[in-house]
C-alpha cells in the first residue's frame, strides 16, 4: 500500500513538472472606472492589476496574462468569465454569485478598505454601515458592485449608478446621493484625476475591510487552477503583493 501511494506521488509530481513546462497563456480584460485597479490609456492596460500580472509572469514565466484594456463593466467581466470567454478576472471581492460562476483563488490579492466620498461641506460622522441606514440618507455604488446588496441587506438606501466612478462622484456632487461608497484607493484617485479636491473628500473612518481575489474560470483547466494558486501563495508570501498594493496607496 506505502509503495503504491509512493508511486501515486511520483506520477503527481511529474504531471505537475509536466504541466509547468507547458505555457499557458490566459485572458482577461480591464474594469471600467476602477482605477487605479486598471487605469485607462490608449495603450496597454496599467495599474495595480497589470501590475501583479506581471508579477506573476515574472515568478512563472510560462505563464501569460493578456489583458484586453477596453475598459469593461463589471457585470459583462462576470458574465464573460461564466461563459469563459475570460480566464481570469482581477481583483473582486467574494460573493455567493461568484463563487457560483468562477473559481476563487484562495491567498487574496489585497484588502480594500471602504470608505465613503462626500461633499467637503458636509461635516456629519459616519462610523458604521448602521449609521448610514439610521439617517436614510441615499447612496450611491458603481453599477454591479458587491458593496451594492451588502449595503442594501443593513438597510441602506442605495442607487447603483451605470458610467463608473466619475459619475458616482458627479452624482455626489450634484446632491442627487450623499455618499458614493467605494475603495479608498478608487476614491481618493478619481477625486484627483476630476480635479474636485476642493469640493469632494474621503470621509474619515473605514467601514469595512475586504479581502480581493483573482478569478478563474470553470472553463479553465483545473490543473492551471492550481497554478495560479501556487503563483498567487507565493507572491504573498514574498511581501511582494502588498509592496505593489503599498505603491498605490502612496501614489494615489
Amino acid at each position: 500500500m506505502k509503495q503504491f501511494a509512493k508511486f501515486l506521488s511520483t506520477l503527481w509530481f511529474a504531471m505537475a513538472l509536466t504541466v509547468g513546462a507547458q505555457p499557458i497563456r490566459l485572458h482577461t480584460a480591464a474594469q471600467d472606472g476602477s482605477a487605479p485597479k486598471f487605469i485607462e490609456s490608449d495603450g496597454a492596460s496599467t495599474g495595480l492589476c497589470p501590475d501583479i500580472f506581471q508579477a506573476m509572469e515574472k515568478a512563472d514565466k510560462g505563464l501569460h496574462i493578456d489583458t484586453d484594456p477596453r475598459p469593461t463593466p463589471i457585470k459583462r467581466l462576470e458574465a464573460e468569465l461564466k461563459e469563459g470567454q475570460l480566464d481570469v478576472v482581477c481583483a473582486l471581492l467574494d460573493t455567493a454569485q461568484r463563487n457560483d460562476m468562477a473559481h476563487r483563488i484562495s491567498t487574496p490579492l489585497y484588502v480594500l478598505s471602504e470608505r465613503l466620498v462626500g461633499r467637503r461641506d458636509d461635516n456629519g460622522v459616519v462610523n458604521h454601515v448602521r449609521d448610514l441606514a439610521q439617517t436614510g440618507d441615499l447612496v450611491v455604488t458603481q453599477s454591479g458592485a458587491s458593496y451594492a446588496a451588502d449595503l442594501r441587506r443593513q438597510g441602506v438606501q442605495v442607487v447603483e449608478t451605470p458610467g463608473g466612478s466619475v459619475v458616482a462622484l458627479r452624482n455626489v456632487l450634484s446632491k442627487r446621493a450623499r455618499f458614493y461608497y467605494t475603495n479608498e484607493l478608487t476614491g481618493t484617485y478619481y477625486i484627483r484625476a476630476e480635479g474636485l479636491g476642493d469640493q469632494l473628500r474621503l470621509h474619515p473612518g473605514v467601514l469595512q475591510s475586504s479581502p480581493s481575489y483573482l478569478w478563474v474560470s470553470r472553463k479553465v483547466d483545473p490543473a492551471v487552477v492550481r497554478r495560479l494558486e501556487q503563483v498567487v501563495a507565493q507572491l504573498k508570501r514574498s511581501g511582494e503583493l502588498d509592496r505593489i498594493y503599498q505603491r498605490y496607496q502612496k501614489d494615489h
